[in-house]
């Protein structure tokens, strides 16, 4: 009977030793969840006494969580801001344009022949607007919803064409060509003509921005069509992977007030269209190829 007493007591004794270190335990965990609550930390719970290490294995789990969860939030705002910025950036290219053009015809003195030919430049540049106002709607449509571009039968030569004139007179300024190579003057394919523009317009400019001397643009439809853009490289310093990384600018990139955007919606636009897009550097030549099968 006594052994039993003793036995009993001793047991006692344990689980009130083991119930205080529980609740100290407990007021740890509580004081150190209080301080890191409320701050952005990737701080974890630490253990006094080792008694409820499962406990705080768990609720370290799930810091971890909240702590990527931030991250991922604060990295998805930060792009929307700057996402914003340069979208912003694309539409007012166009509009200053036009602006530019309108007040050459208000105060130069042109003539009607002269005013005429401004005011179709105008024009075309307020069409283009449209057209990128129309195929950031579209895109927008096409994230948030996950639906597929609408797609027609279209003559892809023609699109990008229509590209090449459009950016003919930039090239022009800076004494370079845009040289085409297409054995074809049609080549039907179902897609979207408006992110295709895109496609063209972004990587043209591109290799307008970034480039040096001639543009060569070639098209071929064996397995599937594949249109590439090469070019020399202005600008040594540029990094092939990461070259449809939105955002992604060299330092000379910068300088230009580049967005860092164009490749980025080259690459989503052709992959929403069922293709696919690669960068090549060889020495100093870079080569884009885009594919649709």
């Amino acid at each position: 009977m006594a052994l039993a007493v003793c036995i009993l007591i001793i047991a006692v004794i344990a689980l009130s030793v083991h119930c205080i270190q529980l609740r100290r335990e407990i007021n740890n965990i509580t004081l150190q969840l209080n301080e890191v609550k409320d701050i952005n930390t990737n701080l974890l719970i630490h253990s006094k006494t080792g008694t409820a290490d499962q406990l705080i294995n768990e609720i370290n789990s799930l810091l971890r969580k909240i702590c990527d969860i931030r991250a991922d939030y604060s990295r998805k705002n930060h792009e929307l801001e700057q996402m914003m910025t340069n979208i912003s950036h694309d539409l007012r290219t166009p509009l200053t344009s036009a602006m530019g053009y309108i007040n050459l015809i208000q105060n130069a003195g042109l003539s009607e022949t002269e005013k005429s030919r401004e005011l179709d430049i105008v024009g075309q540049r307020l069409i283009r607007l449209e057209e990128l106002i129309n195929s950031f709607f579209e895109f927008s449509q096409i994230v948030s919803s996950g639906a597929p571009p609408k797609k027609t039968e279209l003559n892809i030569i023609s699109v990008l064409e229509e590209s090449i004139v459009h950016y003919y007179d930039d090239y022009s300024n800076q004494n370079r060509k845009i040289n085409f190579d297409c054995a074809k003057s049609k080549l039907l394919i179902n897609s979207n003509k408006n992110m295709l523009l895109r496609i063209f317009d972004n990587l043209i400019g591109n290799a307008l921005k970034h480039g040096s001397g001639d543009l060569k643009i070639s098209v071929s439809d064996y397995e599937g069509t594949a249109i590439k853009f090469s070019n020399e490289l202005a600008d040594t310093d540029i990094e092939v992977m990461r070259v449809f990384d939105e955002f992604y600018t060299t330092d000379i990139s910068r300088t230009k007030g580049n967005t860092g955007l164009g490749l980025a919606i080259a690459k989503q636009f052709t992959e929403a269209l069922g293709g696919t897009i690669s960068a090549e550097k060889k020495d100093n030549a870079f080569e884009i190829l885009v594919v649709f099968l």
